[in-house]
């Protein structure tokens, strides 16, 4: 029995198949292992408080409360579905950094008891997941898209790609296997953990939205239900805590926009900087911090990227071509034979030069910087409970001036590197100086939790050791982005999966 309403259950008549692994949330960690695993010949069942698609009265178990700087996303951003948040994301793939794992003197609590180098192969299997090419953010892919890079200078600046999968929907991606090997319980949301006298997992309790209760044993459990609710449950459960350090530490990516660039070559400046495909693949053109210069400056780890905008009434030769080829109209004929020169150009970008030239556009600096982990942000229980009588999450998001001397120096950097090379002029924004008292406010999430429930080498420094098992609790693990000790640039969902399959690993041959 493969998808499981748990709402057309009765504890009277429920019964679910033994299962070695219970596994919950059924978002990109949780249809990760529940594959491998099962491709392994283990027996796993997966539970998922949401159903198909995206359900507002689901989504009221996401709410929170806040003390802190707001998070904007801490609510929208994340589904309960089959598919979790990747029926929402773009799926975006980029490793972190060989220094983002390190310790690092200028960087408070940083330092991972894991190397990039644990991590390799692992990342490799991970983008094949994902239905990404296991090639490498640079070398490999410049040929393909005809690309040569620029003369960035390497003391600076990175000049490298971020890879997008072609099906970002893992439910969509796995459906089908989903269906045939995985019992998934779905409407069915966690309410306890129990433990035996010996402090091991002994069984869970969980709810249908009838009101329903329902337990299972268990040998083994794996909280995979994304960065906030995974914290959430340990501190519902008290697990996790004996350091006191659960929940300390949360992070997101600050994101901010920081000038705009004109230009009086916009094709060549699109053409090293804007979306590239090839063989049906989309990238992106990043600019990172050099870890040599992180290093020199103590900053943090930042990236950079120029999206580009077209103004408002602007021609779009690429839509208008989709809408002609789907609906035939005179009018459309006409417009898109007025505007055969940017039609044409645009053409050529994507045929020749393997990029999306787009008319008119402004070039707009876009910077997504690391969060310094420190205890004052930090994830607690409120005082408001959800409709299940379970405390909600309390968000305390607190950003140290680290981040915005990262992003005052980095945009500095790229306008000295951007007009260097000669691709433009880049007027950078009146507010991004080191004296500005207000920078917190100028400062965005992006919807990446992470951190609350870190890695560590030994039990006093964290919640999970180095196989994501919760350090006072031998059968529970914890795979998701809460564990991450620090936040490197990088969109966390790779790093996650490939963190997935090293546990997968280490179940498999334990």
């Amino acid at each position: 029995m493969p998808f499981v309403d748990l709402n057309r259950q009765s504890p009277a008549s429920f019964q679910a198949d033994p299962a070695e692994i219970v596994i919950i949330g059924s978002g990109a960690a949780g249809i990760l292992l529940a594959v491998s695993l099962t491709r392994a010949g283990k027996k796993v069942l997966v539970l998922e408080s949401g159903h198909f698609g995206e359900d507002a009265d689901k989504q009221q178990l996401n709410e929170v409360q806040q003390s802190g700087k707001v998070l904007e996303n801490a609510v929208v951003g994340r589904k309960r579905a089959i598919g979790g948040t990747t029926i929402a994301w773009g799926g975006q793939s980029l490793m972190f950094g060989s220094l983002d794992f390190m310790q690092r003197d200028w960087v408070q609590n940083s330092g991972w008891p894991l190397s990039q180098e644990d991590l390799l192969d692992y990342y490799k299997e991970a983008n094949a997941f994902m239905g990404v090419d296991r090639l490498d953010y640079k070398n490999d892919i410049f040929p393909g898209i005809r690309l040569q890079e620029p003369a960035v200078d390497p003391a600076l600046l990175d000049y490298h790609v971020s890879k997008w999968a072609v099906t970002p929907d893992f439910y969509l991606l796995y459906k089908g296997y989903l269906e045939k090997n995985i019992t998934i319980l779905y409407n069915a949301h966690l309410q306890e953990i129990t433990r035996t006298q010996s402090g091991a997992v002994g069984s869970i309790r969980f709810v249908n939205f009838m009101g329903d209760s329902f337990s299972y044993d268990c040998k083994k459990l794996i909280l995979a239900a994304g960065g906030l609710e995974s914290v959430r449950i340990l501190l519902n459960n008290g697990m996790g805590n004996h350091a006191g350090l659960l929940g300390k530490f949360f992070m997101d990516h600050p994101c901010i926009e920081v000038g705009e660039l004109e230009t009086d070559d916009p094709y060549r400046l699109q053409r090293f900087f804007n979306t590239h495909r090839w063989e049906g693949r989309k990238y992106s053109i990043r600019l990172s911090l050099a870890a040599s210069l992180q290093r020199e400056r103590k900053l943090l780890n930042c990236s950079a990227g120029i999206l580009f905008l077209p103004q408002a009434d602007a021609f779009d030769p690429y839509g208008e071509l989709r809408s002609f080829k789907k609906d035939f109209k005179l009018s459309r004929l006409l417009k898109v034979s007025g505007s055969a020169g940017s039609i044409g150009k645009s053409i050529w970008a994507y045929w020749k030069d393997k990029f999306y030239y787009k008319v008119n556009a402004t070039g707009k600096l876009v910077l997504m910087a690391e969060q310094e982990p420190v205890g004052e942000s930090y994830l607690a229980l409120s005082a408001e409970k959800d409709r299940f009588g379970a405390p909600k999450a309390l968000i305390h998001w607190h950003i140290t001036n680290k981040t915005w001397d990262t992003v005052v120096e980095m945009s500095r950097i790229l306008k000295q590197e951007i007009e260097r090379l000669a691709f433009g002029k880049v007027s950078l924004y009146p507010a991004i100086v080191p004296e500005n008292e207000n920078w917190g406010d100028l400062l965005s999430d992006v919807n990446h939790h992470m951190g609350g429930a870190r890695m560590s080498a030994a039990a006093a420094q964290g919640v999970v050791d180095t196989n994501l098992q919760v350090w006072d609790t031998p059968n529970l693990y914890v795979c998701s982005s809460a564990i991450f000790p620090t936040s490197s640039h990088s969109n966390p969902t790779l790093t996650l999966l490939a963190l997935g399959l090293r546990l997968s690993d280490y179940i498999k041959n334990k």
